[in-house]
C-alpha cells in the first residue's frame, strides 16, 4: 500500500485521501530556451508584416495558417486581399526567464470545507484539499473561532502554493499549503479588522497564453501579478455592517511578515454575496473560475491599478447621493 490513506466524508459526495508525504506537483513551467514559433502575414508593397500570433508548436502555428487561409470577408478570400504573398513561420528563441504559471488557478486547484466543532459554539474546523486526479486530497486542517464567510484564498507566489486564511476573527493568515503550517499572521491589535473575505489576484485572471514569452508584445505586464499582494475585506469589530476593503503586502510572506494597510481610505465595497469557488467541493468550471467581480486589477506600464465595485444611496427626489461623495473624502486623490 502506498502513502495514500482513505479520509470518509459525512456526505460521501467525494472521496477524499489524505496524503502525508507527496507535495503538490509544481504550479510553473519554464520557457527560457524553448522555441517559440510566429506567425506572420506577408504583403506585396506593405512595409513590415503583421504578426498574427506566437504559438508553442510549429503544428499550431500550421493550424492557425489554415484558419487564416479559409477567412472570408465581403465574398472574398481575406487572406488573398491583404496578405496577398502568404503567412510565414518565425522561430524566435525564448530569453525572459519568467514562466507562465500552470493551470488551474489555485483557488480552482485547492477548496476548504468548514464544519462546526461539536459542543464548541462559534467555533469551526476548516479541512483543506487539493483537487487531483485521484479525488480530493487533505493538504491541512486549522480551527477558526468565527463563521467562515470567504476566509479562504488559495495563491502561489515564486514557485510556492499558500492561502490567506483566518484562524482568530480579528486576524489574516497564510498557510503553506504542502506543510500544513502557519507561516505568517497579523500580530495582535485593539480594534483590530476582522476579515471576512480575501482576494489575491492570480496570473490568469488578468491575461491568457494568446501572448508568449518571447513574442513581439510581451512586456513585463505580463509577468505580473506575481502572488506579492492582495486584497482584504470586512470591518472593525462593532464598525457598521458594511464591509471596507484593505491592501494586504504578501511580499514578504515567506519570511514570516504578513502586512495590512487601510491604503484606499474608509472605502467600502459591494460584495453583492460572492462566493469563492474555493469554499465548495465540487468541481469547478472547465474554463476556470472568475476573480470577484466587484475587484478589477490591471496593468498599464508597470503601473498597477484597481478599481472597486462600491454601495451608493441616492435620494431621488434630487438625485444626489447621500453620505459618500467622492470629492468630500478628506486626502481622497
Amino acid at each position: 500500500m502506498d502513502s495514500w490513506g482513505l479520509l470518509a466524508t459525512r456526505s460521501g459526495r467525494h472521496p477524499i485521501q489524505r496524503c502525508t508525504l507527496t507535495p503538490p506537483p509544481p504550479n510553473h513551467r519554464p520557457m527560457q530556451g524553448d522555441r517559440i514559433f510566429l506567425v506572420y502575414g506577408v504583403h506585396g508593397g506593405r512595409h513590415k508584416d503583421v504578426n498574427f500570433g506566437s504559438f508553442r508548436t510549429r503544428g499550431e502555428a500550421e493550424v492557425e495558417i489554415a484558419r487564416l487561409q479559409s477567412r472570408e470577408m465581403h465574398g472574398a478570400n481575406w487572406a488573398a486581399t491583404y496578405h496577398d504573398r502568404g503567412f510565414v513561420i518565425r522561430e524566435r528563441v525564448v530569453e525572459t526567464d519568467f514562466e507562465i504559471p500552470l493551470r488551474p488557478k489555485p483557488r480552482d486547484r485547492f477548496c476548504a470545507r468548514a464544519t462546526e466543532e461539536e459542543g464548541l459554539v462559534g467555533r469551526i474546523q476548516v479541512d483543506v484539499f487539493e483537487r487531483t486526479q485521484r479525488g480530493l486530497v487533505e493538504r491541512a486542517r486549522y480551527a477558526r473561532n468565527h463563521a467562515m464567510f470567504a476566509t479562504f484564498e488559495p495563491f502561489r507566489q515564486r514557485g510556492r502554493d499558500f492561502a490567506l486564511v483566518s484562524r482568530e476573527y480579528t486576524k489574516a493568515a497564510v498557510l503553506d499549503l504542502v506543510t500544513g503550517d502557519i507561516i505568517a499572521e497579523e500580530s495582535d491589535e485593539k480594534w483590530n479588522f476582522c476579515p471576512v473575505g480575501f482576494y489575491v489576484p492570480d496570473w490568469w485572471d488578468l491575461h491568457d497564453d494568446s501572448i508568449l514569452p518571447g513574442s513581439p508584445y510581451w512586456s513585463k505586464d505580463h509577468e505580473l501579478p506575481d502572488g506579492t499582494f492582495g486584497f482584504v475585506w470586512g470591518c472593525v469589530w462593532g464598525d457598521d455592517s458594511t464591509w471596507k476593503i484593505q491592501w494586504l503586502d504578501l511580499s514578504r510572506v515567506a519570511e514570516g511578515v504578513l502586512t495590512r494597510e487601510e491604503r484606499f481610505g474608509y472605502v467600502e465595497v459591494s460584495t453583492r454575496d460572492w462566493c469563492s469557488p474555493a469554499l465548495s467541493l465540487d468541481p469547478p468550471l472547465s474554463e476556470g473560475s472568475a476573480p470577484p467581480p466587484f475587484i478589477e486589477v490591471r496593468l498599464d506600464n508597470g503601473k498597477a491599478r484597481v478599481t472597486f465595485d462600491v454601495p451608493m444611496d441616492f435620494d431621488l427626489s434630487t438625485g444626489r447621493p447621500v453620505y459618500w461623495r467622492r470629492l468630500d473624502n478628506e486626502g481622497f486623490d
